[in-house]
């Protein structure tokens, strides 16, 4: 069960909100600091809503002293995830690190080896801890720039076809059933990707996945020559209307765990860039809670509120294995003001 409930507030200018929501407080999954020190990441989190942001491991932290060191220099709001493998493709520490109580590794981003991954899932699977990969192929996405279809066509940029992510999704699913191994799926953005996973559930396979905020909140039709800019510049790409309707639909039935903020912040430099040299990215984190459930309230609540919110806060904790005093102990609460919907962090007293 979610444990959300409703209940009054009122707003510095006496007024009351028209809706409340407060649960247990949101966690961001795969957060990079990106250009942003952990200083300023650690504050946006916390103004934007979330309790903690589990950060994706930027740099390799593949033994259990890499891990230590990490979390040494954690607040408490920002909490370093390790590497399921090293750069050059060997295995990190998972035994040694699961023995510690990690229970979720991330893939690094581009790995492509499936000789090795299918070595890494049987190794993984000793241990029972769940494997976190970004699902792409990327020969088919060289050069892409946003989604394949008619805004690609429109532009004449070369686009990633949604085949890319759905391909991988089944070669990972397939890899991790052979050894049982628990998987994570990061950022979906197609309906055929979650076509597979909610079979892979329906027979029983231990897979959870995520979506991002903005693949929730825009399609593919905000591609034009006046919006490339870096805001746009987002992987995984947005997809077609069709594909955003049925990530909410996946929301609502439970095959889509975690909503997250896809946070890995750019350079001014960067930014400034020609849209195809802008390196991939996203600064969403300021504000982001409200401007998805606005998003939520303009497409007509497409999903019912505890499952969107349970995918801010008890999916999370789920896919990390944390319970307890392992994230702070307040609460997210969303309200629906005069201008919008609005999010703020609260420590319980």
């Amino acid at each position: 069960m979610n444990e959300f409930r409703t209940s009054p507030l009122n707003l510095p200018d006496g007024t009351a909100a028209k809706e409340t929501f407060r649960f247990p407080a949101a966690v961001d999954l795969f957060t990079c600091c990106g250009a942003k020190s952990a200083g300023t990441l650690g504050r946006e989190v916390r103004e934007a809503g979330y309790g903690c942001a589990a950060l994706y491991p930027e740099h390799e932290i593949c033994t259990p002293r890499d891990l230590r060191a990490g979390r040494l220099m954690s607040d408490g709001i920002l909490i370093p995830l390790p590497s399921a493998a090293k750069s050059d493709g060997s295995m990190a520490e998972i035994g040694l690190m699961s023995r510690g109580g990690e229970k979720l590794f991330c893939l690094p981003d581009g790995f492509s080896d499936l000789r090795r991954l299918r070595n890494l899932f049987c190794y993984a699977a000793d241990f029972g801890c769940r494997i976190a990969v970004l699902p792409c192929l990327h020969e088919l996405c060289e050069k892409g720039q946003i989604s394949e279809g008619a805004s690609a066509d429109r532009l004449g940029m070369k686009g990633m076809p949604p085949a890319a992510e759905s391909l991988a999704v089944e070669i990972c699913l397939q890899l991790a059933e052979e050894w049982k191994t628990p998987l994570h799926l990061r950022g979906l953005t197609c309906r055929r990707s979650l076509d597979e996973v909610r079979r892979a559930k329906e027979a029983g396979q231990n897979v959870t996945c995520d979506t991002a905020a903005a693949n929730l909140m825009y399609d593919d039709s905000v591609y034009t020559v006046e919006n490339l800019r870096g805001r746009f510049k987002l992987f995984p790409v947005l997809r077609s209307a069709e594909d955003r309707a049925a990530l909410w639909d996946a929301l609502d039935s439970g095959v889509i765990d975690a909503v997250v903020s896809g946070h890995r912040a750019r350079s001014a430099d960067d930014l400034a860039l020609p849209f195809e040299e802008i390196p991939f990215g996203s600064e969403l984190m300021s504000g982001i809670l409200g401007s998805l459930m606005d998003a939520w309230e303009a497409q007509k609540r497409p999903c019912r509120a505890e499952k969107l919110i349970g995918a801010l806060s008890a999916g999370p904790r789920r896919i990390l294995g944390f319970s307890g005093d392992a994230v702070p102990s307040g609460d997210t609460v969303l309200y629906r003001g005069a201008d919008g919907w609005h999010a703020f962090y609260e420590k319980r007293s």
